[in-house]
This record gives C-alpha cells, structure tokens and sequence, in this order.
C-alpha cells in the first residue's frame, strides 16, 4: 500500500513538455544567431584584410618596377644574391 496518492494530468505534463521545448529551442536559436553574426563580422574583417594585403602587395610590385625600370649605379643585394649565388669549397671558417 502506497503511502501517499500521486495523481499526473496528462495534459498539463505534456504542456510543460511542450514549453520546455520551445525554450530549449529558443535558447538553441538565439545562440546560433549569434554564432551566425560573429562568423559574418569574421568573413568581412578577413575581406578588409585581404583587400589591404593585396593594395600593399600592388604599391609594392609598382615600386618595384620603378626600381627595375631606374639606372642605378648600386647593384641591389637582392639581385646580386638572385645572380650569383655564393660558391662553397671545401675549406671551413
């Protein structure tokens, strides 16, 4: 014999079920909305990057062309190094 009665309504457990399942989806949606935000302002921050990134790389190339194109008297080390790499014999320092 039980020692106290327990009575459950169906609909009200299934009510709450039901709530708790919304919140939990709620939850679950305002989350991956914000995930979803973040990784949008990660993309655009690497597009800016890049976009800086190949502004430098370009001044860089027309710079260097402007060099290339130049009659300088000084030969520049890394054309030297490019030329002539340097010769190993077998002696040690």
């Amino acid at each position: 014999m039980p020692l106290f009665d327990l009575t459950v309504n169906v609909v009200v457990l299934f009510i709450l079920m039901a709530l708790a399942a919304l919140a939990g989806f709620a939850l679950r949606s305002r989350q991956l909305a914000k995930k979803n935000r973040q990784i949008a302002s990660l993309e655009k921050e690497v597009v800016v990057v890049s976009a800086e990134i190949l502004q430098v790389q370009k001044e860089f190339c027309e710079i260097e062309m402007k060099l290339k194109d130049m009659n300088i008297p000084v030969i520049s080390i890394r054309q030297a190094a490019k030329e002539d790499p340097p010769k190993k014999d077998g002696r040690t320092a």
